[in-house]
């Protein structure tokens, strides 16, 4: 993968600004109210954790194939451990406070794994001297054990006040998905899942690549923020992106799922399309 994504040429007049998002009161209604919250919380955080994403989600998505975990654990332990690591650096007043928690971090990635997961579902057990052998293999260095771990999941749920954070990106890409993609019938559903998740794990991971290059577009700072913490903007286009993977181009299916997806976000077709198209730069 490119670490940048490269310019597609396209150039926009002077003071235009094609990321926007509408205030209408749709955009709060049923569950999107989460989302809407979500933007809201992400936009006043001051320490973006964009340059760590790639290390906490190769640690978890290996932890969890490893180990057989669900994708909702998987995506759902991503979220969780970066809200961790976002609490532990607004508590210390500044990112480089984090470099001491970086260094443990795969103890980490292992403590939220086993949270999240007896969280979704009680009777699931780790495998123990399975993850030994992970760290034997890959980080030999690692001092590990049993109890270290429990204080470290101990640290962990205070400092989220024992809270568990799903993964609202998935959720909102398996809505749509369901909603404007498997109901026109132009792709399997099981292809679609497998090709999405390993977007998804993509987006996870390079997203400071993925708006960067979007960033000269748009005229406003604070407006380029408010689009970039909008998860339900991502997850439209993560979707067109899936479509695109699939194989799917015919004109009149991606114009129509594009269209009821900006419906869904209140944002115009062609800044979910702009965006998909910074998603694909980076497989490139």
């Amino acid at each position: 993968m490119n670490k940048e994504a490269p310019d597609d040429g396209l150039e926009l007049s002077q003071g235009v600004t094609l990321l926007n998002l509408s205030t209408e009161s749709g955009f709060y209604a049923d569950w999107k109210q989460t989302y809407h919250v979500d933007t809201e919380q992400a936009i006043l955080n001051p320490y973006p954790t964009d340059t760590i994403m790639p290390s906490i989600t190769r640690l978890i998505s290996t932890l969890c194939a490893r180990l057989r975990l669900s994708h909702t654990i998987e995506f759902s332990a991503i979220d969780t451990l970066e809200q961790f690591v976002l609490k532990v650096i607004a508590g210390e007043r500044g990112a480089s406070a984090g470099e001491s928690y970086l260094r443990h971090m795969p103890l980490y990635a292992v403590s939220v794994v086993n949270i999240v997961s007896k969280y979704f579902d009680a009777h699931i057990k780790l495998d123990w001297n399975g993850i030994q052998r992970i760290f034997a293999k890959y980080n030999p260095g690692m001092i590990w054990s049993n109890r270290r771990v429990m204080e470290l999941e101990f640290e962990v749920l205070k400092k989220l006040n024992h809270k568990i954070h799903h993964s609202l990106l998935l959720g909102a890409v398996e809505r749509f998905a369901k909603d404007h993609v498997l109901t026109v019938g132009v792709v399997r559903k099981d292809h679609f899942g497998k090709v999405g998740v390993k977007l998804l794990r993509v987006v996870y991971a390079h997203k400071h690549f993925i708006y960067k290059s979007l960033r000269p577009r748009v005229s406003s700072e604070d407006m380029f923020v408010r689009f970039k913490s909008n998860k339900l903007i991502l997850a439209a286009a993560i979707v067109m992106a899936t479509l695109r993977l699939c194989g799917i181009n015919q004109q009149q299916v991606v114009d129509r799922v594009a269209d009821t997806l900006s419906n869904e976000c209140f944002v115009e077709a062609m800044n979910i399309i702009f965006l998909r198209d910074a998603i694909l730069n980076v497989l490139n």
